[in-house]
């Protein structure tokens, strides 16, 4: 029969401690099992010996008289007996309990395998989430190094990252590494051939004793070491490096527990970079978002942001903000001359040299094409700002040097200082623009500090502006003509188109009462497109009503803005084609002042107008620079003297003088000659004993709406 030790249906466990003679069914222990042993062979012993006496005593013991029931051979035989049925017994204990140690043996050492992969598992989940919550890439390696540490029990590492193509450097290193600062060649070194290879190494023993040994105060080198390549989506990333402890020797599972570790070292070194890169463009587009990037000054949004918070600011009652605004006087006739990149040339360079003239604690900014703003804080007076403008004045005193070229400008500041109406920065910024307005429309180079009436002003010319544009739109703007006489024949040959505007509330208002606001609000080319067209219509409609013994001829002004406009050539044929006027009769009017802007252009420009027939009127003649000149370099068919000239023709002997010298000229360059403001019988006489060809003022004949002039042609015909 089987013992109740050997029920069916025990565990390992139960069985064992039946065995072993516990009374608890909990695991023995190793301990407990030898202290059994010993108990086991102290009592084996102890009964031996016993027998032993007891079995010398009935063999050699005369006086001794066992029963006279018992036979001593018999009690002999069975004291022997007795003797080895216990020693096998105890050897069948002994050979149990060593059964039982061996099992327990290696349950330790399965407990003890089963904890270090749990213990590996866990470190390589507690490490995936520290990297993972990590997006700083230094604190990444750092992270990274701490926990292959924790999970290989290491001494020192290193983390080395791919630079450029083929190279190795180290980007951290922990503990005793000897790598810090290394750089590596693929192929070179363990590192390199990891790098080469993309597979993992582990080394056991030292690599080169000698070289080594050699190394004074070198730390002993490591007895083994792993290194594993860092891998992100088949991109090398660089090679991590652990080094053991000292007497401890690496193994195949330890390198495949470290590989398994480096792919998400790897992972988490790539979503470190990530973020770098998206925080670096971020930073990047924040800065390009507040700051003019040719010239690296503060733009609008982040300069009305400093006004502001100098504005919250406390400071004493006796402390003041200025705000100075500032517009480079002529600098698109650099661009139009020179071309943008020495207009670029000429900013960054005064940006350079308005650095250098401002207080430290004054900011700057650009605000796009050629203005700029300075903010002047902590003054006790206007008299401060007035200073710190004159300072910025004196930087034109030197000239800007361009491609081998010197080029002087000037600049328009307007001045706005804090007060109780001007209290944000938007109101100091809008007066300090409005003092800039005031100051160029004063000449160049001039300071102008903001009055509460240039706000009004300001407002008066915004609202012309909006009307002047309704205007167009709605076709307010009329064209009157004023007639051109042969002189000597008292003869009419052309008529000069004229606009006026019908304002609403203020009547018939003559151009120079809105043609500078439009120059100045950009909307001379559409002026200059509706007087072109309906002056031709008008001309040709004339035609039809009025018998005339010769063709008229048209003269219409070309404003400098126009004739800069690409689309003007083709704007002038299209008239010419809708109105079917003959080219010939068509005379652009330009100003010298027009054709200084950009010669080039200008040139092609009357070059493909003179292509297409008509004729150029040079208007002003006498008061630009170097007038002769233009008479040169450009195909012109007509001049047109001054009024200023014409006004002096009776009473200035030079003004006679310089009339009688412009005639002759055009006689001798076959160019017709046009006096302009004849308003005196006076200057007629004069100009007819000057032989001056053609002449037109409000004496002769004032400037007439087409209904009049069809009338008065009639009348003079």
């Amino acid at each position: 029969m089987r013992s109740s030790e050997e029920t069916p249906g025990w565990t390992l466990t139960e069985r064992a401690a039946r065995i072993a003679g516990l009374r608890s069914f909990e695991t023995p222990t190793l301990e407990a099992i030898e202290y059994r042993r010993y108990q086991l062979w102290v009592l084996t012993i102890a009964l031996l010996l016993t027998l032993v006496v007891a079995l010398a005593t009935f063999t050699f013991w005369h006086d001794v008289r066992p029963p006279a029931w018992m036979n001593p051979r018999i009690a002999q035989w069975g004291l022997i007996g007795i003797v080895l049925l216990f020693c096998a017994y105890a050897i069948e204990k002994e050979l149990q309990l060593r059964r039982l140690t061996q099992l327990l043996i290696e349950e330790r050492v399965l407990t003890t395998a089963l904890t270090n992969r749990l213990r590996e598992v866990s470190t390589l989940l507690e490490a995936a989430k520290a990297m993972n919550l990590i997006l700083d890439l230094q604190e990444v390696l750092e992270t990274i190094l701490d926990c292959a540490h924790e999970l290989l029990g290491s001494r020192d590492g290193s983390i080395m990252l791919v630079h450029g193509e083929d190279e190795l450097r180290t980007v951290y290193a922990s503990g005793e590494s000897a790598a810090r600062g290394a750089r590596l060649r693929f192929g070179e070194g363990i590192a390199g051939r990891v790098a080469t290879t993309r597979e993992p190494l582990l080394i056991s023993g030292v690599i080169d004793p000698e070289r080594r040994a050699q190394e004074a105060g070198a730390h002993p080198p490591p007895t083994s070491s792993l290194s594993v390549p860092l891998v992100h989506r088949d991109v090398l990333l660089g090679v991590l490096n652990i080094n053991a402890a000292a007497g401890y020797t690496y193994n195949e599972h330890q390198l495949r527990a470290l590989s398994l570790f480096g792919e998400q070292a790897a992972a988490a070194i790539a979503n470190a970079r990530l973020y770098e890169e998206q925080r670096l463009l971020a930073s990047q587009n924040v800065y390009q978002a507040l700051h003019d990037l040719l010239t690296n000054l503060p733009n609008r949004a982040l300069f009305l942001d400093r006004i502001t918070h100098a504005l919250s600011r406390r400071r004493r009652k006796d402390q003041l903000i200025a705000l100075l605004f500032l517009d480079l006087d002529d600098f698109k006739l650099i661009n139009d001359s020179l071309g943008h990149g020495a207009g670029d040339e000429v900013l960054m360079a005064f940006a350079d040299r308005l650095r250098s003239s401002v207080r430290s604690g004054d900011a700057m900014a650009r605000f796009g094409g050629d203005e700029f703003a300075v903010l002047v804080e902590d003054i006790s007076s206007p008299t401060h700002a007035v200073a710190a403008a004159e300072r910025i004045l004196s930087l034109f005193a030197e000239p800007f040097t361009v491609g081998g070229r010197s080029v002087w400008l000037r600049a328009s500041i307007g001045i706005a200082v804090e007060s109780l109406i001007a209290s944000s920065a938007e109101a100091l910024l809008r007066n300090a623009d409005t003092a800039k307005n005031v100051a160029k429309g004063q000449g160049k180079g001039r300071i102008v500090v903001f009055e509460e009436t240039m706000h009004a002003d300001a407002l008066r010319r915004l609202d012309l502006e909006a009307e002047l544009q309704h205007a167009i739109d709605e076709r307010q703007l009329a064209v009157h003509f004023q007639p051109i006489f042969a002189l000597m024949a008292n003869r009419i040959v052309g008529v000069e188109a004229l606009v006026r505007w019908h304002h609403p509330e203020r009547g018939l208002l003559p151009a120079a009462a809105f043609l500078p606001l439009a120059e100045q609000a950009g909307l001379m080319v559409q002026i200059d497109r509706l007087v072109l067209h309906q002056a031709c219509e008008t001309v040709q409609e004339l035609r039809a009503e009025v018998p005339l013994n010769a063709p008229l001829s048209l003269s219409v002004n070309i404003s400098p803005t126009h004739l800069q406009d690409p689309g003007l050539v083709d704007e002038v044929a299209s008239a010419l084609k809708a109105t079917r006027l003959e080219a010939e009769r068509l005379v652009l009017e330009i100003t010298e002042s027009a054709i200084l802007a950009d010669t080039e252009r200008v040139s092609a420009h009357l070059n493909a107008l003179k292509s297409l027939g008509v004729k150029l009127a040079l208007d002003d003649f006498g008061t630009g620079y170097s007038s002769l000149s233009h008479l040169r370099r450009f195909p012109v068919d007509v001049v047109k003297i001054d009024r200023v000239f014409i006004d002096g023709v009776t009473s200035d002997k030079g003004a006679n003088a310089l009339v009688q010298a412009i005639v002759r000229l055009g006689r001798g360059l076959n160019i017709e000659v046009v006096a302009e403001g004849i308003e005196q019988q006076s200057q007629a006489d004069a100009l007819l004993q000057l032989r001056c060809p053609f002449g037109q003022g409000w004496y002769l004949c004032e400037a007439l709406p087409r209904d009049a002039l069809t009338s008065f042609l009639r009348r003079f015909l």
